[in-house]
């Protein structure tokens, strides 16, 4: 199963460069908001990615997929003790789906199923992006495109030059940084890192944090789990550069800086012919950032397994 649920406000929804849904209901209780989106029967093995990217500098909230009387909610965004809107921990089928820090998995069928995001503030948000995507763990590999398409390159960054106490742990954020500087050259790397930085994991790689930070500069966007090169080849044609996540074992990436890697995250601006262009933070220096890699290779290690994507509009 392969599916994504976009909703946003009008100004959102003609700039966003996949397609979405205006009219999403918001709804008000007790001092707070909160909108639903309704999801089909999902089988095992598949992700769900909930997004929720906010028109203004600071908001708080809390996904939750629920059936029936089972409800099982995600750590809030950003991470507090305890939950925002009081207790609601999984009352039913405690096999069906396990929650990870920003994605749920399923282990069974689930039935259809409910969306919740509930914003800390009492008025419904003026402009927003709610995305839910869902698609398998892992998948045959998509085929390659035929395609050439190319956005501008982003700045150079590598995330090499950081303090050792973080260099290593910081590819989300950096690869985020450029995404934002190829548009705002004032953008402050580490000012970058320090907001998509989680104090409940001690990490940098949360990525709804990443899109609650390109949402304070003013960029909304969407963390996607993209199952093929359509989705890409459409935003790269709208001149976006996006951010991937991979993962894969040695020697399977030739020409990256990382021999292998459980999770690492890429800027993406183009595709020439078999090839892909990427801004990879995890060089030494700055000078060796610019990658091309097989795009056989690159599709392996990330449309195979999650196809994660930080999305922004311009």
């Amino acid at each position: 199963m392969q599916a994504s649920y976009r909703y946003g406000d009008p100004e959102t929804v003609a700039k966003y460069p996949l397609a979405a849904q205006i009219g999403l209901a918001w709804r008000r209780r007790m001092g707070r908001v909160w909108c639903e989106i309704a999801l089909p029967p999902c089988p095992p093995n598949h992700i769900i990615v909930p997004s929720l990217s906010v028109g203004q500098t600071d908001y708080r909230y809390e996904a939750s997929l629920g059936v029936n009387d089972a409800t099982w909610p995600l750590q809030p965004v950003p991470a507090a003790r305890g939950r925002l809107f009081g207790n609601r921990k999984r009352t039913a089928a405690p096999g069906a789906v396990s929650t990870h820090i920003d994605c749920f998995h399923t282990h069974s069928a689930l039935p259809a199923s409910r969306l919740a995001f509930r914003l800390r503030q009492a008025a419904a948000p003026e402009r927003y992006l709610a995305v839910a995507s869902i698609r398998p763990l892992q998948q045959p590999r998509p085929n390659p495109p035929a395609a050439h398409v190319l956005a501008q390159q982003p700045p150079l960054l590598s995330q090499m030059q950081a303090p050792d106490d973080m260099r290593r742990r910081i590819c989300s954020p950096t690869a985020l940084a450029m995404l934002l500087q190829a548009s705002d050259p004032d953008i402050d790397w580490m000012d970058t890192v320090a907001r998509c930085f989680d104090p409940s994991t001690s990490s940098y790689g949360c990525w709804p944090l990443a899109i609650r930070c390109a949402a304070a500069h003013g960029r909304i966007g969407a963390v996607e789990a993209l199952p093929s090169w359509a989705a890409v080849v459409v935003v790269l044609d709208a001149g976006l550069p996006l951010v991937a996540s991979i993962r894969f074992a040695e020697g399977e990436l030739p020409n990256a800086p990382l021999a292998k890697t459980r999770g690492h995250l890429v800027t993406c601006y183009g595709i020439d012919g078999d090839e892909v262009l990427v801004n990879d933070p995890a060089a030494e220096g700055p000078a060796a950032v610019g990658r091309r890699y097989d795009l056989a290779a690159f599709s392996r290690a990330w449309l195979e397994q999650r196809g994660a994507a930080y999305i922004l509009a311009p």
